[in-house]
């Protein structure tokens, strides 16, 4: 074959790849990077200082997004998927596994109306005052992850909720209308049951005793 042809079957042969590369190259496009890579692409863009524990590795796929654009409630929900979290280190965000972040320090609020980024991690009291904290438990606590928190005070009568904000927000929503159909507090168990569906069972009696 002459070299003019050789050299033409060679484009001709590059040519399905050139425009596969293109085509990934399109915004919109799905493609994929190592979650530690797009942090460090946020810190550069953001000046956002991160300290990343060890234990967090993932590959991100990323439709319609471009690293360079993204914005920290944005990256929030990318770690909320791959069930990471964020928590705040003297200056530095640090980004830990979900399921050792409610052990850390989180904002504290009393009031559902509070400002917070949908995906951060807060703490919600809530305390409903026509039904019990008490009973409230068993029946919301399905309706939260496995790493969030839900547990009633007592003596005060006060949800303690540990949870994304989004889902914080949602459950004391779901506590002011329960509160409003409520009819009073007069069966709440003892304050040293509050994180139990009631008051608990009477031991059984040895015979003899």
């Amino acid at each position: 074959m002459k070299p003019t042809g050789m050299f033409a079957a060679c484009v001709l042969a590059a040519l399905p790849m050139t425009l596969l590369a293109e085509e990934g190259a399109k915004p919109g496009s799905t493609r994929s990077m190592e979650l530690e890579e797009l942090i460090a692409r946020f810190a550069k863009s953001s000046g956002t200082k991160f300290a990343i524990d060890p234990r967090v590795r993932a590959q991100v796929p990323l439709v319609g997004i471009e690293p360079e654009q993204l914005t920290f409630d944005q990256l929030l929900a990318l770690l909320d998927v791959h069930q990471f979290a964020v928590r705040d280190a003297g200056g530095l965000v640090a980004v830990v596994p979900e399921s050792n972040a409610r052990q850390f320090a989180s904002p504290i609020y009393s009031d559902a109306d509070f400002k917070a980024m949908d995906h951060e991690l807060v703490t919600l009291l809530v305390q409903p005052k026509q039904v019990c904290a008490a009973y409230l438990v068993p029946i919301l606590r399905p309706l939260m992850p496995q790493s969030a928190h839900l547990s009633a005070e007592g003596q005060t009568n006060t949800l303690i909720i540990s949870d994304r904000a989004k889902n914080a927000r949602r459950i004391a929503g779901l506590i002011d209308t329960l509160d409003k159909r409520g009819s009073g507090r007069k069966d709440c168990p003892s304050p040293g049951f509050a994180n139990t569906a009631g008051p608990p069972a009477v031991p059984a009696t040895k015979p003899g005793s």
